[in-house]
């Protein structure tokens, strides 16, 4: 069967940076996003960008677990196996903690959180137990330290560091590989979201942070790399 990578919040920042990687690569990669254009427009630069990967797209919001649902049927449907699924959508929250409100915490939770096991949950269904499969989820360093104004979002990506590590500890000895990934701040869309008033001039590129990623997840068959943290100088 043909090898199929899965990319979430592929369509743009270090998600659209890591599948274009890979595709130039040769691997076939499929991205989900929830915009219908910006998925459409990555999918057609990815395509035009290889002569011998493929790259396609599919419009799901991660955090429902009917749209979920079709990434398998998707999968199943083209002759494909997921060798490699890379977490990466996710959403950002800077509020101080007497503004919370249960919209923000279902928001934040939904994206960064809930759609990681969805998803994760939906592939492992799909993948047999003697199939070698990756899982790479990309975090945050706010899953690893507690920070001011970011109680909501530090509380998701703390969670899906829990996630991760139970999921390493459940399928330790098996052929599903876990990877943890921490990176700091990027120049990405998510800041536009966000906070439109940082300066942005020091944070790190988005093609160096996939380059680091895909090298580590990538690299050497016969080592496998477990954490990865990634900092500006």
């Amino acid at each position: 069967m043909k090898k199929l990578t899965v990319i979430s919040g592929g369509s743009t920042g270090l998600g659209l940076e890591i599948a274009d990687l890979l595709v130039k690569s040769g691997k076939n990669v499929l991205i989900l996003g929830r915009n219908k254009e910006n998925l459409e427009k990555a999918a057609y630069a990815l395509s035009k960008s290889t002569e011998t990967g493929r790259a396609e797209s599919l419009i799901c919001n991660i955090g429902n677990e009917k749209e979920v649902s079709q990434v398998p049927a998707f999968i199943n449907e083209n002759g494909y196996e997921v060798d490699y699924l890379f977490n990466n959508a996710g959403q950002g929250l800077f509020s101080g903690a007497k503004n919370t409100t249960e919209e923000m915490i279902d928001r934040i939770f939904e994206a960064n959180l809930k759609g990681m096991i969805l998803l994760t949950t939906a592939i492992l269904r799909n993948t047999s137990d003697d199939k070698e499969l990756t899982i790479i989820n990309i975090m945050s360093t706010s899953a690893l330290l507690g920070r001011a104004d970011e109680t909501i979002y530090c509380a998701a990506k703390f969670g899906a560091r829990g996630y991760t590590e139970a999921l390493r500890t459940e399928f330790k000895g098996t052929k599903k590989n876990i990877i943890a990934v921490y990176p700091g701040g990027m120049r990405t869309e998510f800041w536009n979201k966000v906070d439109k008033t940082r300066d942005l001039t020091n944070f790190m590129d988005p093609a160096e942070v996939a380059l680091k990623v895909v090298d580590a997840v990538t690299g050497n068959a016969r080592l496998l790399v477990t954490d990865i943290t990634i900092n500006r100088k």
